[in-house]
Parts: structure tokens; C-alpha cells; sequence
């Protein structure tokens, strides 16, 4: 038996219209389509020649939503095409317009039962209106679209107005104006950054221009890749030091169709996920699914994926720098604060009235005392050698000096304790920290087990950080004395300097 051969057809058109209209799971994304015309009628304008300060405003009713624009408008001859020419679409390969399917004006169909598309083209003083109702998508042959010219209330201008009515109930919560505002913000992004045309969105009771949204962070260096066949890929991205819920999402021709790059599996791990990078990547030669939820899988997304990985390592590195610049600033900080709580501490211990016994002794003394006791109380010791500096227990005032600045070689010790983080040697990679007495200085071993652990967490740092100062501070004064009262008053510093820090 010979072969035989059947050529594929829809045998229901009206249900294929229905299914078409039907791929808008999210009203938003739905009335976005309306907007994207828009914007490309500006785009064609520009092309024509034709320059204006270009508008869009979406005016949300309580049963109804009008899209108006400004632009050249729809000519009578191009209304009477569209009914006819669903899926057939001028705009393929123009990558800066938004749409290339030609199944945009049904999306009102997933959220309300009529719409009128009323335009006055540029050049021209007449207005033509096209009446589209669900049942012009069901039953096709028997109710098509109704285009007449507009006697009553003609636009006044060039422009286009698309009337949306008997919005259904249940799409109504995500048609208010507050979830429409922070969604037009995202979709739209890279238009409104770009400042191509104004996007108002209003009710009856407010109105707002749609601003897209700032972006927190550090700029990366770089703003475009190459793909394998010279494809361009623009990002712009900004950095954080630490988890901020930040996202990056991605656009084709100028639309948001992905919220979230780390949500899809090629990229489910790196820097894409660590909540720290935010900004956007725009890429038109990607192509969106129907409905814009997502990108058509294949070689071009695969290009896509295999060149935006060759920049994981560079933002992870640039991430590293900025969290341990910004951890070097928290920890200076942190160090200022407790020179601050210290001057205030040190001199309510009245540790110049403790015996003669209390004295520190031998090469531990590094400035003499003052009355009765150690010289700390307010600091009124002098430096035993001149060109040499002395730390001052109490300061009378805090102040961080830099120890990698050249000192002053005499005078009066310094007002304030230094500090400095470092990697200790391995022969004292066991001290958590130590006391430099020429440069009043305390280094901190930011290699101990310890400090790694607790370096993550301010509270804890800040913690960590003090409990250190109040060890060397007690074993610079009392460090001749036994275990116990060494132990006394190194609680006795703790306890008075955590009341003035936490």
C-alpha cells in the first residue's frame, strides 16, 4: 500500500485562539503586551522620522483598564489586517522591538471579555475603532471583529487607546495599582532607565510615573560578552558584601522574561545565588516562550549559559574584595567603639588606688606609675625612652592612629590604642593576639580558628574583638600578679566595658 500524506491543520480555530490566549498565566504579563505595543510604535516613529516626548499611561478602573498612548497611531487599512494575521508578525528579526509572535492582542482574553483598540494614525484626522470580544476568539466565523470609525469623541491626536472592560473578578488582585507599579518597574526596566518614553500608571485616586529601580551596591567593571558567534550579551551588575536578596534578572528585547538568573539550573550555583549580586542582563537574540515565562531552550541559550559563565570567577573574586574591604572598615569600626568605651571605663576602675603589690614589674612595664598604683588613670604616665611611644591605659580621649604612619619621636603617649589584623607566623599562629608596646598597638591573629569562626557575625566580632583588648589591657598592668587576681580583674575590665558596648 502506497504511502500517504495528510497536511497538518487546526481543525477548531476558535479553540486554538482560546489556547493562544490562554498562555498568560499572569494578568500582569497579560496587560504588559499592550504596554510593549507601545513602545514599539515609538520605535517605528523614530524610525520614520517622527520625534515627540513619548507616553504611555495605563488608567486601572474599577471594571475596567485603558492603555493610551501618543504614538503615530494604527492606520484604518492596519486595523483591518490584525484579526486576519494572528501569528504573523513584521517585527521577527527586529531585535528592538518587544514583539515577533503576533499573539499579543489576545492576551486580553485571559483577563477580561472585551476590548476596543481605537487609533488615530499620524498624518490623518480620522478615528478608527476595532471592537474585539472573547467570543471573536471562540467562534470566529460567526462573530468577527467590528472596525468603524469613530463619530462620537475622536482622538484628539495621533495616538492609540486600548479599552479593556468586564475585567473577570478573579484577575482583579493583580490588577491594582500598587502590584502593577513594582511589576512595570521590573518588566519594563531597561526602556524606562533609558528614558525612551514616560510610563504613568494611575486610578481614581493617585498617579504615578514608573521609575525603574535603583540598584544597591559596587558596579562591576565589565558591561558586555561576547558569545561564540559575536553575539552581544549587555550586564549590568552591582555588587554587595553581604546577602541582600538581590537578584539579576534577564531581558529580551527590552522585556523582563526571567525575575531571577539563579533560579534557573545552569546557574543554581556561583555567585548568581549568594544574594549579592543584583542588576540586569539583556540579550535579544534568545527567544522567549509563548507568554513570556521563560526562554526556548537550544543553542543560542546554550551560547548564552557557556558565556555568561566565563565571568563567575571574576565577580566571585570581585565579591571576596569588597566583603573583606568592607569587614576591614566593621572591624576598624569596632575597634574605634571600644577605644571609645575604654576611655570611659578605664578611669571608673580606680585601679590607681590598688596596692603597691599591683604594680607590673620588670620589662612588663612599659610607662610608670601614677599615684599609689599603675599609671593609667587618665593616663598621666611619661615615656621611659624618648622616640619610643607608650600606650596609654585609660586615654583621655579615643583615637585610632594608622601604625603603618611614621610616630612622633617624644613628647607624651599616644591618646589611643592602634590595632592591626594580620596573619601571625606559624611559631605564634596560636595566640589569638598580642601587644606591641613602641607602637600602642594590638595585633589581632585573623588566622586563628577563632577569629574565622566569629569574623561572620558583628555581634559576635564585636564581642570577640573586646574580650581581646581587655586580655592584653590586664596583662599589661597586672600580668607579675597570680593567676586568680589576674583572672579578677580581667573580669572586673569585661564586665564595665560589655555595659558600654552592648
Amino acid at each position: 500500500m502506497p504511502s500517504e500524506f495528510r497536511k497538518v491543520q487546526i481543525a477548531d480555530v476558535g479553540a486554538a485562539l482560546q489556547l493562544l490566549s490562554e498562555v498568560y498565566t499572569d494578568a500582569r504579563r497579560a496587560l504588559a503586551e499592550f504596554i510593549s505595543n507601545s513602545a514599539d510604535a515609538f520605535v517605528i516613529a523614530e524610525r520614520e522620522g517622527i520625534s515627540r516626548n513619548w507616553n504611555c499611561t495605563v488608567k486601572i478602573g474599577r471594571n475596567q483598564i485603558t492603555v493610551a498612548d501618543n504614538g503615530p497611531g494604527i492606520t484604518h487599512a492596519r486595523l483591518l489586517e490584525l484579526p486576519t494575521h494572528v501569528t504573523l508578525s513584521g517585527k521577527r528579526g527586529d531585535f528592538e522591538q518587544k514583539g515577533y509572535k503576533a499573539i499579543g492582542l489576545l492576551a486580553f482574553a485571559s483577563f477580561c471579555s472585551e476590548m476596543r483598540v481605537a487609533s488615530r494614525a499620524e498624518g490623518e484626522s480620522e478615528t478608527y475603532e476595532a471592537k474585539w470580544t472573547s467570543d471573536c476568539l471562540a467562534h470566529p466565523d460567526t462573530n468577527p471583529v467590528k472596525i468603524d470609525r469613530v463619530l462620537s469623541h475622536p482622538l484628539k491626536g495621533p495616538g492609540t487607546t486600548v479599552v479593556l472592560s468586564k475585567v473577570f473578578e478573579d484577575r482583579t488582585h493583580q490588577l491594582n495599582i500598587q502590584t502593577l507599579l513594582g511589576f512595570m518597574r521590573a518588566e519594563f526596566s531597561p526602556d524606562l532607565r533609558a528614558k525612551r518614553y514616560e510610563l504613568i500608571l494611575a486610578d481614581n485616586k493617585e498617579s504615578h510615573k514608573v521609575k525603574p529601580g535603583n540598584y544597591s551596591g559596587l558596579p562591576f567593571p565589565r558591561l558586555s560578552l561576547q558569545t561564540s558567534q559575536d553575539e552581544k550579551i549587555e550586564v549590568e551588575f552591582y555588587l554587595t558584601h553581604r546577602p541582600l536578596y538581590q537578584k539579576v534578572a534577564l531581558f529580551v528585547r527590552g522585556k523582563q522574561v526571567i525575575a531571577n538568573i539563579g533560579d534557573q539550573a545552569e546557574f543554581s550555583e556561583g555567585p548568581w545565588k549568594t544574594g549579592r549580586v543584583a542588576g540586569e542582563i539583556r540579550c535579544n537574540f534568545l527567544r522567549p516562550t509563548t507568554g513570556r515565562a521563560g526562554i526556548e531552550h537550544g543553542e543560542s541559550w546554550r551560547r548564552f549559559v557557556e558565556t555568561l559563565k566565563t565571568i563567575e570567577e571574576e565577580l566571585q573574586e570581585q565579591l571576596d574584595r569588597i566583603a573583606e574591604e568592607q569587614r576591614g572598615r566593621q572591624v576598624y569600626r569596632m575597634f574605634k567603639e571600644i577605644n571609645q568605651a575604654l576611655a570611659s571605663v578605664l578611669s571608673k576602675l580606680r585601679w590607681n588606688e590598688l596596692p603597691k603589690s599591683a604594680i607590673a614589674k620588670g620589662d612588663s612595664q612599659v610607662f610608670p606609675p601614677g599615684e599609689g598604683g599603675v599609671g593609667p588613670a587618665g593616663g598621666q604616665g611619661k615615656v621611659l625612652n624618648p622616640g619610643d611611644g607608650a600606650p596609654p591605659v585609660a586615654p583621655r580621649r579615643s583615637r585610632l592612629i594608622d601604625p603603618t604612619k611614621p610616630k612622633r619621636t617624644g613628647g607624651s603617649a599616644a591618646t589611643g590604642f592602634n590595632f592591626r589584623e594580620l596573619d601571625f607566623e606559624p611559631d605564634a599562629n596560636h595566640l589569638r593576639s598580642r601587644y606591641i608596646p613602641p607602637q600602642s598597638l594590638i595585633e589581632v591573629n585573623s588566622s586563628h580558628i577563632d577569629y574565622m569562626l566569629e569574623r561572620d557575625d558583628d555581634k559576635r566580632l564585636r564581642a570577640y574583638l573586646s574580650r581581646l583588648v581587655v586580655k592584653e589591657i590586664t596583662l599589661l598592668n597586672f600580668r607579675d600578679m597570680g593567676e586568680s587576681e589576674i583572672a579578677e580583674h580581667m573580669v572586673e575590665l569585661e564586665t564595665a566595658l560589655n555595659r558600654q558596648l552592648f
